[in-house]
C-alpha cells in the first residue's frame, strides 16, 4: 500500500484487475493511496523485498507514479481449492469459515462476508449452497507446489504473449 498520493493515473474508486493470466489487482483507498496486490507464491516465509517487488510491478503498468512511497507490504497464502471455488460454510458447531478464493479475493470475500454475517446474525441459509463444493484434501505439500507451478506457467505464458 502505498502513501497518500495526488496522482491522475487511477481514478476510479472499485477494484480493478488487468488482463494477464497471472493477474495484479488495485484499488484507490483513503487518503489516495492505492492498494496493490498480485505475485502469488505458495511460500509461507515471507519473501524477502517484497514491498520493492510490488512497487515495481506497479510501476511496471503506471510508470506515471514516479516514486511512490510504499507504507505497508504484507504476504498472504494464496488459497486454492482444488475444485476452484470458495469454500464458505460452518461445521454446525461455531466454526465458520470463507476461504480458497484463488486470486479472486477483491470480489468474493465480499459476497462470502455478506453471507456468513447473514448466516450468523440472520440465521439465513444462503451459505449452503456452497456445500457441493466443500474442502477436500489437496494433496499437501505436493498440492502447494502443483499451484505454484501452475502459476509459475500462466506467467510464462503472459510474458510469451506480451513478447509478441
Amino acid at each position: 500500500m502505498t502513501g497518500p498520493l495526488k496522482q491522475d493515473a487511477i481514478r476510479v474508486r472499485h477494484a480493478c484487475s488487468d488482463s494477464r493470466r497471472a493477474s495484479n489487482y488495485f484499488r484507490l483507498i483513503d487518503e489516495g493511496r492505492i492498494l496493490w496486490g498480485g505475485a502469488i507464491t505458495t511460500r509461507v516465509s515471507e519473501p524477502a523485498r517484497l514491498a520493492e517487488t510490488m512497487k515495481q510491478d506497479m510501476l511496471s503498468v503506471f510508470p506515471q507514479l514516479g516514486n511512490p512511497k510504499i507504507d505497508y507490504a504484507w504476504a498472504g497464502l494464496m488459497g486454492y481449492a482444488r475444485h476452484m471455488m470458495p469454500l464458505i460454510g460452518s461445521d454446525g458447531q461455531g466454526q465458520w469459515w470463507g476461504t480458497a478464493f484463488g486470486g479472486h479475493g477483491m470480489n468474493t470475500t465480499a459476497m462470502a462476508g455478506l453471507l456468513l454475517s447473514r448466516a450468523i446474525a440472520a440465521k439465513d441459509d444462503e451459505y449452503r449452497r456452497f456445500q457441493p463444493f466443500a474442502p477436500v484434501w489437496a494433496g499437501g505439500p505436493f498440492g502447494r507446489l502443483g499451484v505454484q507451478s501452475m502459476y509459475w506457467f500462466m506467467q510464462w505464458q503472459d510474458r510469451r504473449d506480451e513478447a509478441r
